[in-house]
């Protein structure tokens, strides 16, 4: 019997032996990849009504002239091109989801090989290669692996350790065998390896979910209100770099949208990460003046950061727009504190104390003279 076993157990282990031999021998170089890859890359150009550069990124040849790219690179655009091997094709917009950040672009003279999608299920430690032409220059590669898979509306982004360089969205996202897993989509500078793609499963679904993307208020409004309760949803598990990811993600596809724009400041302001808020919060404002939390919380983050007459100025734009707003006096009080104003400082206090003992009772222990 124990005979018998360890001939089983080595029949096991030799026929494991195989499969990884089997597994390895399927896997190609990153040079191979790179060649059966770089034909299918292409670099797709935005530009204004008036024919002026607008944006730039890369592109995925997925069908005959069909090219997948992020919605982010061509939104708003008057007119698109895409260049493949010295020669600038016009293009047009076929399918786009804007919520995914996902668009499909029809490139009638485009003679170029498409990709094989891999209809393989992703997964963590997966070996991955980035394929893109950062800001049109030409093409790279870069390896890594999947590091996390992010979920997302029912499926996931994909968060890879392979370098995605400034320009490089749109590109490429290989597995071992070259088989596309992925559309590059951002990166976040906060952080080593916080790269991310789009899974290449939605390239197939563009047409069922793109085709009528809808741009009235109703549809918007109805967009907003899922990307918030996603918000909501990491902020309750408190998984703030996904967040960071979310909120990035958003202000890509919705670049008007100004609660897009505050929520990523408040994400940057959660980390402490200043320096990135304060140019979210303004983004907020100039798209909304009056987004009373905005201006509160860029109230809060220059008070954080010691530059205390902007801190003041924020605070009466959200004081204004949000009267007795106890959070909002408290950063006014503290800026005037700060600026040895500590007359002023008093006055917020008997303001304080009119709304809510608690709060100036708080607010005195910090920022009066005793």
């Amino acid at each position: 019997m124990r005979s018998s076993g360890s001939i089983y157990g080595r029949c096991s282990m030799f026929g494991l032996a195989l499969g990884l031999a089997a597994a390895a021998a399927h896997a190609k170089t990153p040079e191979q990849i790179y060649i059966q890859a770089a034909p299918s890359m292409v670099v797709v150009e935005a530009f204004d009504k008036d024919d002026n550069p607008l944006n730039q990124g890369g592109g995925v040849v997925t069908g005959r002239g069909t090219v997948a790219t992020n919605c982010h690179i061509v939104h708003e655009a008057g007119r698109i091109t895409v260049r493949y091997r010295d020669r600038e094709l016009e293009a047009t917009l076929q399918f786009a989801d804007r919520e995914r950040d996902l668009c499909l672009l029809n490139v009638p003279r485009l003679d170029a090989p498409q990709v094989t999608l891999s209809k393989e299920r992703l997964r963590v430690g997966q070996r991955v290669y980035a394929v893109g032409a950062p800001e049109g220059l030409e093409l790279t590669i870069s390896e890594g692996l999947i590091s996390s898979l992010r979920e997302f509306e029912g499926s996931q982004y994909i968060q890879t350790t392979a370098a995605i360089s400034q320009g490089s969205s749109g590109g490429g996202l290989f597995d071992s065998e070259g088989r596309l897993v992925g559309v590059t989509a951002f990166y976040l500078p906060e952080g080593q390896n916080l790269n991310f793609a789009l899974p290449a499963a939605w390239i197939v679904e563009l047409a069922s979910r793109g085709a009528g993307t809808a741009d009235s208020p109703r549809a918007r409004a109805a967009d907003t209100q899922k990307w918030l309760a996603r918000a909501d949803a990491l902020k309750a598990k408190k998984d703030w770099m996904g967040l960071l990811a979310l909120t990035q993600q958003w202000v890509r596809s919705s670049p008007l949208e100004p609660l897009a724009w505050r929520e990523l400041g408040d994400t940057y302001l959660r980390l402490n990460r200043l320096r990135r808020a304060v140019p979210a919060y303004l983004q907020a404002v100039r798209l909304n003046p009056d987004l009373g939390e905005a201006w509160n919380r860029l109230g809060q983050a220059y008070l954080r950061l010691n530059q205390y007459d902007r801190a003041l100025e924020a605070s009466e734009e959200a004081l204004r727009l949000m009267p007795r707003n106890v959070a909002v006096l408290q950063t006014i009080g503290a800026a005037y504190h700060f600026q040895n104003r500590h007359d002023k400082a008093t006055e917020i206090h008997a303001i304080l104390r009119a709304i809510d003992t608690r709060v100036a009772d708080e607010f005195a222990k910090s920022y009066l003279k005793r």
